[in-house]
């Protein structure tokens, strides 16, 4: 394997009571290797918060390295709201609504329906903007779509680096025309570095899902009406 040496040369300025200034100048070297790529093949249900939770996790095993805090995850992900269990809930929600006009406990289906996916709801949109910036731009780059291999939205890459930093900064350097990215530490030993490559595709996972405020419009409507239909008289 190649390496590639860069050296940094950092330099500490120290005041000596009154009388003068010592300045300590340190050379860190490091040497890079070639970046290999790590990625597995994930599969994502097609809802929104798995969407976005894949790029959560994604930026967990990223912000690992910086010892940033970690990201939330969405909820609903893995069944209340696949396509059909919404339309379920939506079609419960009125049918039951309609009954409680005759049968008052009926209302207990699309109050408890709608409040939860109300709450659900909220619940993302918090997470969303508690997670902002959800993308690490240190040791991340867009790419234009296509240059990853394969057709996927990202791909993982480990960069071997033999070096030892006291102070300053790491640069890790894949390929100059595809990426450059560098992690501040201090004080620590590493021997490699993880950095990702993504396309727009990828992007859009990392924005505010639309699907949010339709689901929390079309809920509260539906609570509304439970409420509409249960003080009706029969």
């Amino acid at each position: 394997m190649s390496m590639e040496r860069y050296r940094e040369h950092t330099m500490n300025v120290t005041t000596v009571g009154n009388n003068g200034v010592v300045a300590v100048v340190r050379e860190t070297t490091m040497e890079i290797g070639q970046p290999r790529a790590t990625g597995v093949i994930a599969f994502i249900r097609r809802t929104y918060p798995a969407s976005y939770n894949h790029v959560v996790r994604n930026m967990h095993s990223i912000d690992a390295q910086m010892n940033t805090k970690r990201k939330r995850s969405m909820r609903g992900g893995h069944l209340l709201l696949y396509r059909y269990t919404l339309i379920l809930a939506i079609v419960l929600c009125f049918s039951f609504g309609i009954a409680s006009i005759f049968a008052k406990p009926c209302a207990v289906v699309p109050f408890v329906l709608s409040v939860l996916y109300i709450a659900l709801s909220i619940y993302n949109i918090v997470i969303f903007f508690l997670n902002r910036p959800l993308i690490n731009i240190l040791l991340t780059r867009q790419v234009h779509r296509g240059v990853i291999a394969g057709g996927f939205i990202n791909e993982f890459y480990t960069v071997p680096v033999n070096a030892t930093v006291l102070t300053g900064a790491i640069a890790a350097f894949i390929d100059p025309a595809v990426i450059a990215a560098a992690v501040k530490r201090e004080n620590i030993q590493l021997t490699e570095i993880k950095v990702m490559l993504y396309d727009d595709r990828y992007l859009r996972r990392s924005k505010f899902p639309k699907e949010i405020i339709l689901h929390l419009i079309v809920f509260i409507i539906l609570f509304i009406l439970a409420i509409i239909f249960v003080i009706t008289k029969s």
